[in-house]
């Protein structure tokens, strides 16, 4: 009996519809590490009925990587012969595989990709030449997956990829939306749960590692703050690196960006080098820090987890060694835990309405921004002012908003200077949505041009 299986129903789904065609059909799957991409795959293998082949390629040497990729054919293929058969080459094996596949339908599933590719470079080539000259005249569903983004993009997707246009299906795996991600967390109140989206990312692998027979603060002590917690050092480098990089560099940069120094040059200052272009356009690749678009860009960390740990967690270190990581989390950082989820909201709030949009009475947005800009001021400097959410469609403001996660309601003061703000854009009545999380005092107005929704209103399903 098959699990119930979460928080991936459209991609699950566009990987049954290309099982559907008939002949050689070949997939590229690929997102960050721990997004999920390994238990879609495996959970939509499990509902077909043929036979699958798994392999997942480590860093090895490229004869162990032939003797692995053999044992998983034959357990895939013909179990009775694993340790018996070899193969003397990759060409060989593929072969085989393609034979059987002239006969029947049969998946095979290569995770990890640029691990293979790493110590066999020429397997992009031979593949190009396996499914031109054989593996198209056969029933092979062909999945190829990988952790490293820019890898996929270069040498599976693009057009001067050996493989490129080959495949039938291209799937990047985002991270989970917040109420995907709720659908783990039964059991939490939705502020823990909007707490837990903002520690986990999105990311599935982290949010697995929240108990909700434990309370959220043991939680995070338990995952964060403890020697043998599962967001470690390690797991940070395997996130953030990989070993050809300058792991004391990166690890910096993103301490400086989630410290506030958000610009080239007092990121560089930070550091200590001028030598960080290269290293920032890694992470924006890996989408680990995103870019603004401007001639004087800031660099932000798109990952929320990462936020927490540069922020909050680094410092511990030391603490968290002598056995004293849950003393510092109620000291420092619990205190913290409101201005952290500043940002988070924010984005859940983005998520909201994008979900919603052109439903009720949110309008057709095609993106929702925070903006930050000046005014005229009468002659003097420009004013500046900041607005949470700006909705759009086409170049047409539609929506204005705010965030609070704070506990306190939203008085009608702050509703009031929100629409103040909006007169200096160039708007017409475009409707106001407020998010709190403490909900609002009983003097602010409800009117059809003011949406004011709550944590609970976020989280009830659509």
């Amino acid at each position: 009996m098959k699990s119930e299986f979460k928080g991936r129903s459209k991609e699950l789904a566009k990987l049954r519809g290309a099982f559907q065609q008939e002949g050689f059909v070949m997939a590229a799957v690929y997102g960050r590490r721990g997004v999920g991409k390994t238990a879609l795959i495996h959970r939509f293998m499990q509902e077909q009925h043929c036979r699958c082949i798994s392999f997942t390629a480590l860093e090895r040497e490229e004869g162990e990587l032939l003797s692995m990729m053999t044992d998983a054919v034959l357990f895939g293929l013909s179990p009775d012969l694993v340790g018996t058969v070899t193969f003397p080459d990759f060409r060989s094996l593929f072969a085989y595989v393609g034979r059987q596949a002239e006969r029947e339908r049969i998946i095979f599933f290569i995770d990890e990709y640029p691990n293979l590719t790493r110590k066999c470079p020429y397997i992009p080539s031979l593949l190009q030449t396996v499914i031109d000259t054989q593996w198209q005249a056969g029933n092979l569903f062909f999945i190829l997956c990988g952790s490293q983004m820019s890898f996929m993009q270069d040498e599976v997707l693009s057009a001067s990829s050996p493989l490129h246009g080959r495949n039938s299906l291209e799937l990047k795996l985002r991270p989970l939306n917040y109420l995907e991600t709720a659908e783990f967390l039964i059991g939490f109140t939705c502020a823990e749960k909007a707490i837990c989206y903002g520690l986990s990312g999105g990311m599935l692998r982290y949010i697995r590692q929240f108990d909700p027979t434990r309370s959220l603060e043991e939680n995070i002590i338990r995952q964060f703050y403890s020697e043998d917690g599962f967001f470690s050092e390690d797991l940070i480098q395997s996130v953030i690196t990989d070993s050809r990089q300058d792991h004391a560099l990166y690890s910096t940069i993103l301490t400086a960006v989630a410290a506030g120094h958000t610009r080239h040059r007092e990121i560089a200052s930070f550091v200590g080098t001028d030598d960080v272009t290269y290293p920032l356009k890694v992470l924006v690749s890996a989408e680990i820090l995103e870019k603004s678009a401007a001639i004087r860009p800031r660099y932000a960390l798109g990952d929320t987890m990462l936020q927490f740990w540069f922020q909050y967690v680094t410092r511990a270190t030391s603490s968290v060694c002598a056995g004293s990581g849950e003393m510092y989390y109620r000291s420092f950082v619990a205190c913290h835990i409101q201005d952290y989820m500043g940002r988070v909201f924010r984005n859940m709030a983005k998520e909201y309405l994008l979900l919603r949009a052109g439903r009720g009475r949110i309008p057709a947005l095609d993106e929702v921004s925070d903006c930050r800009t000046g005014v005229p001021a009468g002659g003097q400097r420009p004013r500046q002012i900041g607005i949470d959410l700006v909705g759009r469609h086409w170049q047409d403001i539609l929506l204005v908003g705010a965030c609070s996660f704070r506990k306190v309601p939203i008085e009608k003061e702050d509703v009031e200077s929100l629409i103040g703000e909006v007169s200096d854009l160039s708007a017409s009545r475009p409707l106001v949505c407020i998010f709190s999380l403490g909900g609002f005092a009983e003097d602010v107005p409800k009117t059809d041009d003011c949406l004011l929704i709550g944590i609970e209103d976020m989280y009830r399903q659509m």
